[in-house]
């Protein structure tokens, strides 16, 4: 056959190959999922420069054969050598590797058998071990989409026997909610040649979550961030948000970091440059301006927490309502309210008329009854009693900060609500700060990745106490002012007044940028209502 006959041939089996393994019930169960070999090629481009190349979690083996078609351009080697001497992965899945080696057997013109450097192995457990015949100083680069493993979802969360192999192994990255993926970043790391590369496909979350922090933290001791690609166009509808981290490994310590490189979408084309993120800091707002989220400088040194307390419930807050938990009988039920996130709308709640769901039960008008919480779990009244005072209820994943007004303090947060609790004369001060234009912006800018889907916001309570705070008290008054206009007017406040109070806490913010109050006003529920 002739190298173009090959090279069909070869895409046809990858395709098919593809197509069986993305639809094995256990791919699935084990966040393996198929790379496009578009995008796949294109994040090669950035990564591969000759040498040896390996994939960890190669899959159906479209990053290897990218990486093959790339060292053949490049004029590396011949066809036959680089599938027998320079390309290596491995699997957990004998048929992936089965798979892989018969694809870039076909695409070299030599028996699957020479294709030696695939392997069955696992390297998050041990990939010194792997590929006896490795290159002793490490590979030239590193690509591939290794398993999403969220331990958020039941069908992915790993056992306590693999929790305890992980942990022997990896340390202080391991974490609660560390996801599989992100382990493969370091694994990648040390299969890394001084001065190599490597891309590897992620969700998003690594740019934002606390759980990857320390991955972030060793890839920037021991390598340096040099691309990021960001993916809006959806090569992974349905399935989760992803970028890919280009990370060159040090060849020596210290050096001034360069520029990243920032690739957008699925042609991964050049989007701009930003400054190298610093040690400790998330990634996400490196992405911010991909997504078109306006610039804000911080305000003042004072925050949130210097004029209020800010807390969240955990999970037994949650289930420790489950049970007591009843439909409002009238007008003279003094239970208190249950609200829940869909319940919080900004500077209105909604509770009583948009139904909710909790405990698997659809609800009206959700009502607590505390002394059934105290004789089920006292700790959870407790803590449920402490929250009977004056506060804000933050809601999360939302596509800009929406806070409801407790004044009277009888409002049942239901988690994941963060609660701010102020003294009564600092609540509408504290409302319109969270609900400005430029902390919703400054929000969005520093939790890319951390909320389910890209756009929207979510913030830890330790995140929300450390919102900064205006700086023009004049302009805060009237902004608070219009925020308690704004809670009375409820569903009916013209869209002029929610305009006038963006404008307001621009001035109070210093940002009286127009762009600025059409990026929020564009994402804004009062907006859609209109």
């Amino acid at each position: 056959m002739t190298d173009r006959q090959n090279d069909q041939e070869a895409d046809r089996l990858a395709a098919e190959a593809a197509a069986v393994l993305q639809g094995a019930d256990d791919r699935r169960r084990r966040g393996a999922f198929f790379t496009p070999p578009d995008v796949a090629a294109g994040l090669v481009g950035h990564v591969v420069r000759g040498g040896t190349v390996v994939d960890p979690a190669c899959g159906a083996g479209v990053f290897l054969l990218a990486a093959a078609r790339r060292l053949y351009e490049d004029g590396c080697a011949d066809r036959q050598t680089l599938v027998r001497r320079c390309l290596f992965g491995a699997d957990v899945d004998s048929a992936s590797v089965v798979a892989t080696r018969r694809i870039l057997a076909t695409w070299a013109g030599v028996d699957p058998d020479e294709v030696v450097g695939v392997v069955v192995g696992d390297p998050l457990r041990d990939s010194s071990s792997v590929w006896p015949d490795q290159p002793p100083d490490g590979f030239d680069s590193v690509v591939g989409n290794p398993p999403f493993l969220s331990q958020l979802r039941s069908s992915t969360a790993r056992t306590d026997q693999d929790r305890v192999l992980l942990r022997e192994r990896f340390g202080s990255l391991m974490g609660a909610y560390t996801d599989a993926a992100w382990l493969f970043l370091s694994v990648g790391l040390d299969l890394l040649a001084p001065g190599g590369r490597l891309v590897l496909i992620q969700p998003q979350s690594v740019l934002a979550t606390r759980d990857a922090g320390p991955v972030r933290d060793q890839l920037a001791t021991e390598g340096r961030l040099v691309g990021l690609w960001l993916d809006r166009s959806g090569v992974f509808a349905g399935r989760t948000e992803v970028c890919a981290p280009i990370v060159e490994r040090r060849t020596r310590a210290g050096g001034l970091d360069p520029e990243v490189l920032l690739l957008a979408d699925r042609r991964v084309e050049p989007a701009g440059t930003v400054e190298a993120p610093v040690s400790g800091r998330p990634w996400g707002p490196l992405v911010a301006s991909l997504l078109g989220i306006p610039t804000v400088p911080r305000a003042g040194p004072k925050t949130v927490a210097d004029r209020a307390e800010v807390t969240a419930g955990f999970r037994q807050h949650y289930y420790g309502l489950v049970g007591s938990v009843h439909e409002q009988t009238g007008s003279n039920d003094d239970r208190p309210p249950l609200v829940t996130t869909s319940a919080v709308d900004p500077l209105r709640c909604r509770w009583a008329t948009t139904p909710c769901r909790f405990d698997g039960h659809r609800w009206r008008a959700p009502v607590v009854d505390r002394a059934m919480v105290a004789e089920r779990s006292p700790e959870v009244a407790a803590w449920l009693d402490r929250r009977r005072r004056p506060k804000l209820l933050v809601a999360t994943q939302t596509a800009i900060l929406e806070v409801v007004v407790d004044p009277v303090g009888d409002l049942v947060p239901l988690t994941p609500l963060i609660v701010v609790e102020s003294e009564v004369d600092d609540l509408w001060h504290l409302a319109a700060a969270l609900s400005a234009p430029a902390t919703a912006a400054y929000a969005a800018r520093h939790s890319v990745g951390a909320a389910r889907t890209v756009g929207r916001i979510k913030l830890s309570a330790g995140q929300v106490a450390d919102l900064p705070l205006p700086t023009d008290q004049r302009a805060w008054d009237t902004g608070s002012q219009l925020a308690e206009r704004l809670h009375a007017l409820g569903a009916g406040a013209p869209a002029e007044v929610w305009l006038a109070f963006g404008d307001t806490m621009g001035r109070a913010y210093g940002v009286h940028d127009e762009s600025l109050i059409s990026w929020w006003w564009d994402r804004h529920p009062a907006r859609r209502d209109a």
